[in-house]
């Protein structure tokens, strides 16, 4: 290797840290069965997650030959090709056994933590290593698990400095973990919140209802604004599911956008062919946006509605109701406004829709806020291993 390494650290092939490969057991899932049987669905972040695990009924003279030990090094060899190659470390008290599609290599822990081996193995370089070895046809990649055994190398410095660097690492994972736990917390918050606050209306029986029945386009209307402005590429926008009204790429817009149709702050855009799979999103942006002219727009009706209001009483119970009755549950089918504007709602005054939609868009904001930490902690997770990992930063002995 040409890459320079710290005095004390050497580049080491898996096969000088890990033991041999051995393949996993292809047996059928028994809900009743005496072990659980770890799968690639368990595997996440270099390690296996505490699911509900599958089980598996197996004869006694194989579950010892089959049983995970502490620090063992598992390998999906082969799967999706966004799958292929993910590995994690055995770190769990539990007896188990593994799947045929994974391979088991045993830690050799005077050589390397079994922890600082799956790091060093997530690094960009590793990563590089790995890729090369993955062979992928249509849909299924697969890696040949002697290859990675013989072929893959990492950086390894003295135990007592493996033993500093993952206990750094370890400390900001359980971080991001809290953090993810957090956000997961703040989601269950919200939906409950929701649901008190505008489900739970929704039912003409519930004691001291004085919310009105009302046909949404009574507090929605229809925009058919087009484009005469001139507005150029960068203002054209697609709604995803999951992430809202994004830029499009320009390949699949059109060259002549004077057809597409505006969505001014706090509208709300919708793909009529995609409605009810959730494809619906309400502008974020400060400025004036475009769409296709395929897309329906609208928007709260002065006086009738608050904006925020509005966007919370999408993906409510009733309004998926509603989309499976004016659609028939087809996937394809096309709902237009005109099949919105008869959906029957109960909304309250001007005045409780906007305390609502204030004390929902907070939640909404303070979620997002926190979703943001968590990702900017992957970075610095992400960063950090880099520079520990290849020896850049060097942790001394005060961080034992």
């Amino acid at each position: 290797m040409t890459n320079k390494l710290p005095s004390k650290w050497s580049w080491r092939p898996l096969n000088e840290v890990v033991g041999p490969p051995q393949y996993g057991l292809s047996y059928s899932v028994d809900p009743n069965g005496n072990l659980p049987i770890i799968g690639m669905k368990d595997i996440a972040d270099g390690r296996v997650a505490k699911n509900d695990w599958s089980r598996v009924s197996i004869d006694e003279s194989e579950k010892d030959k089959y049983r995970l030990n502490e620090g063992d090094l598992i390998l999906n060899r082969t799967n999706s090709p966004a799958l292929v190659g993910k590995l994690a470390i055995w770190d769990h008290a539990d007896a188990a056994v593994f799947a045929s599609y994974l391979v088991r290599y045993p830690a050799i822990t005077s050589m390397a933590l079994p922890r600082f081996t799956v790091a060093a193995l997530s690094t960009s370089r590793s990563q590089q290593q790995i890729d090369r070895l993955i062979t992928r046809a249509i849909s299924q990649a697969n890696i040949n698990p002697t290859a990675f055994y013989n072929d893959v190398e990492i950086a390894v410095p003295p135990v007592r400095e493996q033993a500093r660097i993952v206990s750094v690492l370890d400390t900001i994972s359980r971080l991001v973990e809290q953090v993810e736990s957090l956000i997961s917390a703040k989601h269950r918050r919200f939906d409950a919140v929701r649901i008190n606050l505008i489900e739970a209306f929704q039912s003409s029986s519930r004691a001291g209802n004085f919310w009105a029945s009302t046909e949404f386009g009574e507090i929605a209307e229809e925009l058919k604004q087009r484009n005469a402005a001139g507005h150029g590429p960068d203002r054209v926008m697609g709604v995803i599911k999951g992430e809202g009204l994004v830029p499009m790429r320009a390949h699949v817009m059109a060259s002549d956008l004077r057809r597409y149709l505006i969505v001014p702050p706090r509208a709300i855009a919708y793909n009529p062919m995609r409605l009810n799979i959730g494809s619906i999103a309400a502008s974020p942006y400060d400025e004036d946006v475009l769409v296709s002219p395929d897309y329906v727009v609208f928007r709260a009706r002065k006086g009738r509605a608050d904006p925020d209001f509005l966007r919370f009483l999408i993906g409510t119970k009733r309004w998926r109701d509603h989309l499976i009755t004016v659609g028939s549950g087809s996937v394809r089918t096309r709902i237009y406004f005109d099949g919105l504007a008869e959906m029957v709602l109960r909304v309250p005054d001007v005045r409780e829709q906007k305390r609502i939609g204030q004390m929902l868009a907070a939640m909404e904001e303070d979620l997002k806020t926190t979703i943001e930490v968590a990702s900017a902690l992957r970075t610095q997770k992400r960063g950090l291993m880099q520079k520990l990992l290849t020896g850049e930063w060097r942790l001394g002995e005060k961080f034992e």
